[in-house]
């Protein structure tokens, strides 16, 4: 099927985390983990990017207390030019190109860059925004959560998903029903928005269809591809981050019978898995 889809990979910063944190057994050297985004060319829709990853804006927003206390369990990395607004423009893309912006979830690393994209529609899950916008300080921070990251005026752009009607299954054209639902973003099979609960608020995928293949974001539905492939859990200190770790867990094992299935045909892509994201930013533009 062709879908005029093309879709490009980039790194907007990185945090570090203890190994073992994600990777149980591999010890408590740092490890890196990119803030992945996506960078989707819709025929119709034109550009769709795919979360924002890390901004100055994140060390603005962690000066004080309680917010100082993020900083300093998760460090953020930035180089001068690698937020994605400055990334495009050295591909001669500018901010105001993009149309659509789909926020995966809330957390800081996914949305710290909303500030550069003051043209764009910014398409969500109503509870992660009700969730950012109504707890309480010491929760929102406790849950990686930066309220000063969503400007003011970002409040007249959002657009909320709220109906996953599609088990992937019949998507993927799979034997058996996976039990993950989602909704064909703009009615013509090429984008689908899927509901990936646990992880955090409102928190979603994207599955794309290219024309003999597709690329599932699965944004922090696990954090690594070997999640998937080989079982591996998270360490059950991650665990105390999620919004919700038994519907976290049973993402996550349909995840992987879904990965069973289709791993031919199907490019799994965490957002924080940095050999998945180098591998795939080393084809640049894929369709």
């Amino acid at each position: 099927m062709q879908t005029g889809i093309k879709i490009r990979l980039f790194k907007a910063g990185f945090c570090t985390h203890p190994g073992f944190i994600v990777l149980p057994g591999s010890g408590i050297k740092p490890k890196k983990f990119p803030a992945g985004i996506a960078l989707i060319e819709h025929p119709k829709a034109g550009y769709v990017l795919f979360d924002t990853g890390y901004h100055p804006d994140f060390h603005k927003s962690t000066r004080s207390f309680p917010e100082r206390f993020y900083a300093m369990v998760t460090p953020c990395h930035l180089d001068h030019g690698e937020n994605i607004a400055e990334q495009l423009q050295t591909l001669d893309i500018h901010h105001s190109a993009i149309k659509h912006l789909l926020l995966s979830h809330f957390h800081a690393d996914h949305i710290a860059g909303l500030v550069d994209f003051p043209d764009a529609t910014i398409h969500c899950h109503q509870a992660g925004l009700d969730y950012i916008n109504t707890a309480n300080r010491i929760n929102r921070v406790r849950k990686g959560y930066l309220k000063n990251l969503v400007p003011e005026k970002a409040n007249q752009q959002f657009s909320f998903f709220d109906s996953f009607t599609i088990d992937i299954a019949n998507i993927l054209d799979l034997k058996e029903q996976i039990g993950l639902y989602a909704q064909d973003w703009f009615h013509d099979q090429s984008l689908y928005v899927v509901n990936l609960p646990g992880h955090a608020a409102g928190h979603i995928g994207l599955l794309i269809r290219l024309e003999n293949s597709f690329v599932f974001l699965l944004a922090d539905a696990c954090w690594l591809k070997d999640s998937l492939a080989k079982h591996i859990d998270q360490h059950w200190i991650a665990n105390i981050l999620s919004d919700d770790h038994h519907a976290y867990k049973d993402t996550l094992q349909k995840l992987r019978r879904c990965y069973e299935l289709c791993d031919d045909s199907v490019k799994f892509v965490p957002s924080h898995c940095e050999e998945t994201i180098a591998n795939l930013m080393a084809k640049g533009w894929m369709s």
